[in-house]
């Protein structure tokens, strides 16, 4: 479904409609004709959706006091929708997205929601992604990560290196609980996304730190052109 934003005109359309799918980059807004990835039902997804069900099941099982608290947290938390406009979730949506997460790394469900402070963007200090996807990681300060710290990566990949902003919204890669070190490998994820990149393109990347209780700080960012 597309939004469309109104003004005297209109000023902006975001996703599907009638077959087009409109979206924005730094040249203004333009519109490709949608099509369906040949891999629409893949192993990935139908794990995601499981996890998505189970964590919706769970929500049938708090207090009322619960529910009530995962209002609260919902409603402190502003999201943006596509034209940087603010919209809050509802508490049933924050408790399954915090419980999809906690189970994607590995991490016990939970039924209260804590309050806490938004955790400090990350140091990174290195970011590589190889022809083939064959050795994609990034590297970190000592700290940045560990036990009450998870790493949140998004990627976004350009066809040639003349751009300088991702080309559209970063995909999700991976969601990690990071047993400290320096260093996190995400071979297998990234090429379940993107499959063989190749030098001729360059790969966009943001990355966050999150707290257990599913606090996401602000995304260290950058690009860097993918090596053979």
């Amino acid at each position: 479904m597309a939004k469309v934003k109104m003004g005297t005109v209109v000023t902006g359309i975001r996703g599907t409609i009638g077959g087009l799918t409109f979206s924005a980059n730094r040249a203004g807004n333009h519109a490709h004709v949608w099509t369906r990835s040949g891999n629409a039902r893949t192993a990935l997804q139908a794990g995601r959706r499981i996890i998505l069900s189970v964590a919706a099941q769970g929500w049938r099982g708090l207090t009322d006091g619960n529910r009530a608290d995962w209002d609260t947290m919902a409603g402190a938390e502003p999201q943006y929708d596509a034209f940087g406009d603010v919209y809050y979730l509802s508490g049933f949506q924050r408790y399954v997205r915090f419980q999809a997460w906690l189970k994607t790394v590995g991490r016990a469900a939970t039924s209260a929601p804590t309050m806490e402070v938004v955790p400090a963007t990350p140091t990174i200090s290195g970011f590589r992604v190889s022809a083939g996807a064959l050795s994609c990681k990034f590297d970190y300060a000592a700290g940045q990560f560990g036990p009450t710290w998870d790493a949140v990566v998004f990627v976004g990949i350009g066809v040639g290196h003349g751009n300088i902003a991702a080309p559209g919204p970063m995909a999700f890669i991976i969601g990690s609980q990071v047993p400290g070190g320096t260093s996190l490998t995400f071979t297998t994820q990234f090429f379940a996304v993107y499959g063989a990149v190749t030098t001729l393109q360059r790969a966009f990347w943001a990355v966050h730190r999150q707290s257990i209780p599913g606090f996401r700080s602000a995304a260290a960012t950058g690009w860097v052109d993918v090596v053979a």
